[in-house]
Formats: structure tokens, sequence, C-alpha cells
């Protein structure tokens, strides 16, 4: 914890001594989501975002994703945001998927190359899958 508190305020030091405006030096002190919108293609630590929106991918064969619409909040230890999410719902050559609302949240926040990321989402289902 007191790790990550040294580096967000080493990197908002370093913004405002570099003359960028302070809401730029909160927005870097952030964490991103990493393999947003689009799932982990490039692989990881590509692209991460900041209250992205749009199309998540969960699973690696299609089977479910997120469609993300809004967020609530997004602070530098958890983010609460606003989706619809599909799941499959049979197998074999069946193939239908159940969609409802859900609540998404990104939690647990870790540092990679100095960047502060989320690396846990919860999320719940109404339906058993």
């Amino acid at each position: 914890m007191f790790k990550r508190i040294i580096i967000a305020i080493s990197v908002v030091l370093t913004l405002l001594l570099s003359g960028l405006p302070a809401s730029a030096a909160l927005a870097s002190s952030l964490p991103v989501v990493y393999g947003v919108p689009y799932g982990h293609q490039g692989g990881n630590f590509v692209d991460g975002k900041i209250k992205p929106t749009g199309e998540l991918l969960w699973t690696g064969d299609g089977s479910a994703w997120f469609i993300i619409h809004s967020w609530k909040s997004w602070t530098a230890s958890a983010a609460w945001g606003s989706a619809t999410v599909h799941v499959r719902s049979c197998w074999g050559s069946c193939i239908k998927y159940k969609t409802e609302h859900t609540t998404l949240h990104f939690y647990r926040v870790e540092i990679h190359n100095g960047r502060p990321y989320f690396t846990r989402l919860h999320f719940g289902l109404s339906h058993k899958v």
C-alpha cells in the first residue's frame, strides 16, 4: 500500500513539475483496465483505459461478453459500472445467449511499468450458467 502511494505521489509531482494541468496529473494516477474494449487481442498490458465503454470479452471462446454502458465511480482503489452481459446458455449444436443487466466492480490494484491497473472484476448473474 505504501509503495502505491509513493508511486502515485511521484507521478503527480512529475506531471505537475512538467507543467501539465492538475487534472492530467490526477487522471494519470487512476488505475486503468487492460483488455478493453475488445478483450485480450494483442496480449496483456496493451491499451489500458480509464472508464472504457463498449465490448469487453471475458472468455476465450466467445461464450460470454459485456457491453459496458457507463460508470458510477472510478477511484484509485475501485470502479463501479453498468453493463449488459451476454452469456451462452446452451452447448453442442445449440447457440443461444441469455442477456441481462449487471453491475461491474473492478478492484485490487497492482502496478505494471509504473501504471496502476485493476486486476479483478466481479459481476453478478440472475440466472444459472
